[in-house]
């Protein structure tokens, strides 16, 4: 399903509007000059992990580890292999708490996570909301850190314990740390759903402030409720390296909310920008504290009327945001009876007002932001019409129900790639004969050719809604074989180390629930193990007497001169640093450590 229907996105365009949008293609051609407030938030921005110097976002939605499809974290990540192919995961969502009058009525309800919880403050707690718009105080406390995971289910292959302070799918997201530690996971902040109290929430430089702080408390200290014995202090610390600001949308009309939503047209812009640069200031305050570094992203509008609103292609902004990332997707859909695109590339002025991805990325270029702090959206489900005809921009019996790209592919569809008249590549969309439905969709290709576009135009790079529907991971390592095989990006940031291919030691993932006979390798925790002897159950690095021993730093030759490692087996002539010395290897040695004087290890 997706979060972010535009389904009057239309209505919003005037005619003088729509003009704009047909000229900008032409200006969003080759990247805009960057404001120099931009290119000093880029020289400070924190240290990211890439892809040859570009990202690869998947936004994970909480509840699809414990729904019917159970698209768990070990599922999407581990088996399907995202974990191997995304720069960030943004775990979503987090809700904003209601007023006074809501937090009191669901504490007399019975309701867990809402203690000391002040109006207007991030929070989680364990009930549903009871219809769109009564999200004061919903929340999945169960999918985020009360669900007993089974070892068949686990990231690790490590089963829940009864008495664990943390389980969930944070668990699993720390244990998915262990395998990929360069991930970076951000959780997303509002949401369709959740984005009801943004507005009141930073009315107010003391509300900005105490909802940052709350939100820091929550998920970068980890300080969670108590909710079925598990939670409380720095439960889930370490766990989040930032957020990601999902706020739908600041000052926009009615037509463009989820019902219910507070909304201040006259004061949202300042508002949001205010508490953006009050969450920066905050996170740079723990940074000096704990040696860490914290990003904020935001997930930024592609209508007009929601751009302007909220103020999303104001440079300024971006001076505190390290990235954000653009609805690339839902420029059309079934909430119309006409088929069409959902996301094609070139806007065509004879179908809905002009309006794709090159026109949404002009908004933001042309505005002054720095096109490398942008990621281009991409969806991970199809937008479908009923009783339709095997074309775009036709009428239709009527839109139906979003359906997943693993939906999809499941499908017989007769696909076609759709290319402009000097060979472009503009869109996908499918047909299923026998059910007359017409489907658009971003598929590998798509996804190849919106990755390759995005690169010529200077961004940083893409990101998916949502990585939960696309279990197999066919859809990221689609854009990341574009990413990899590209001219070097603008992102300045660490290359995402890869322990599954460093060299001359291809290594799988350890798995608790696995068994490894002697000479097999595993990665875990940032280096290659190999087994020396019949293992399962037993932790790679837990023991220096057990049948693991660390091969190599991931991403590093074991030929190369290293780190000395306690549980390793070094033979005669074996070389290692330790204390900043390299010693040498005189016999068999396993657990002595250089430099004793009688040992085996020789300056």
């Amino acid at each position: 399903m997706s979060k972010h229907p535009l389904p009057a996105l239309a209505a919003a365009i005037t005619g003088a509007l729509a003009v704009g949008l047909l000229a900008a293609p032409a200006a969003a051609a080759a990247p805009a000059a960057v404001a120099s407030s931009a290119v000093a938030a880029r020289e400070d921005a924190s240290p990211t992990t890439t892809i040859n110097a570009y990202r690869n976002v998947g936004y994970y939605g909480q509840w699809r580890a414990t729904g019917e499809a159970q698209a768990t974290l070990k599922r999407v990540f581990v088996d399907g292999g995202a974990g191997a192919n995304l720069t960030h995961l943004n775990y979503s969502f987090g809700n904003v708490a209601g007023d006074q009058a809501a937090l009191d009525a669901a504490r007399a309800a019975g309701v867990q996570g809402l203690d000391g919880v002040e109006p207007y403050t991030c929070f989680i707690s364990d009930t549903a909301a009871t219809g769109p718009g009564q999200t004061d105080t919903a929340g999945d406390a169960d999918s985020d850190f009360v669900h007993a995971f089974t070892a068949a289910q686990s990231v690790l292959g490590i089963a829940d314990a009864k008495k664990q302070k943390l389980a969930g799918n944070f668990n699993q997201l720390a244990q998915l740390k262990r395998l990929y530690p360069d991930l970076k996971v951000n959780v997303s902040l509002g949401g369709w759903s959740w984005s009801k109290s943004f507005s009141k929430a930073v009315a107010t430089p003391e509300l900005r402030s105490a909802l940052a702080e709350s939100c820091i408390d929550l998920y970068i200290r980890g300080n969670l409720p108590v909710i079925g014995g598990r939670g409380g202090a720095a439960a889930a610390a370490g766990v989040f390296d930032g957020f990601d600001l999902d706020w739908e949308w600041p000052g926009a009309p009615d037509w463009a909310q989820e019902v219910g939503n507070s909304v201040d047209p006259v004061n949202d812009k300042a508002n949001f920008l205010a508490f953006v640069k009050e969450l920066r200031a905050q996170l740079n305050a723990v940074e000096a504290e704990t040696g860490e570094e914290y990003e904020i992203s935001a997930f930024l509008p592609a209508g007009p009327t929601q751009i302007a609103a909220g103020g999303w292609n104001d440079p300024e902004l971006f001076e505190y945001l390290d990235f954000a990332n653009l609805q690339g997707y839902d420029l059309w859909g079934s909430w119309t009876a006409e088929t069409g695109h959902q996301g094609n590339v070139y806007g065509d002025p004879a179908h809905n007002w002009g309006l794709g991805l090159d026109t949404v990325v002009a908004s933001y270029v042309n505005a002054g932001v720095d096109p490398a702090q942008l990621n281009l959206g991409l969806a991970a489900y199809g937008q479908g019409w009923t009783d339709a005809e095997p074309q775009p921009w036709t009428l239709s019996g009527g839109g139906i129900t979003q359906i997943t790209w693993d939906q999809l592919k499941a499908r017989d569809l007769e696909i076609h790639h759709e290319y402009t008249a000097d060979g472009r590549f503009n869109a996908t969309w499918g047909y299923d004969a026998a059910a007359r439905q017409f489907w658009s969709f971003d598929d590998e290709v798509a996804v190849a050719e919106k990755a390759a576009w995005a690169i010529s135009k200077g961004l940083g790079g893409v990101d998916f809604w949502e990585v939960g529907n696309d279990v197999a991971g066919d859809l990221s390592a689609a854009s990341a074989q574009v990413l990899r095989a590209a001219t070097p990006g603008p992102v300045a940031g660490a290359e995402g180390t890869q322990c599954a291919t460093t060299p001359d030691a291809a290594a799988r993932p350890w798995n608790a629930q696995t068994t490894y006979r002697g000479g097999e390798l595993v990665f875990l925790d940032g280096r290659v193990f190999q087994a020396q002897w019949y293992a399962k159950g037993d932790q790679p690095g837990a023991s220096v007497r057990g049948p693991w021993s660390t091969l190599t730093a991931c991403g590093v030759n074991p030929g190369t001169v290293q780190d000395w490692y306690a549980d390793t087996i070094y033979d005669k002539g074996d070389q290692v640093v330790y204390g900043g010395v390299t010693y040498t290897a005189q016999w068999w040695s396993r657990n002595d450590v250089p430099g004793a004087k009688h040992g085996p290890w020789k300056r």
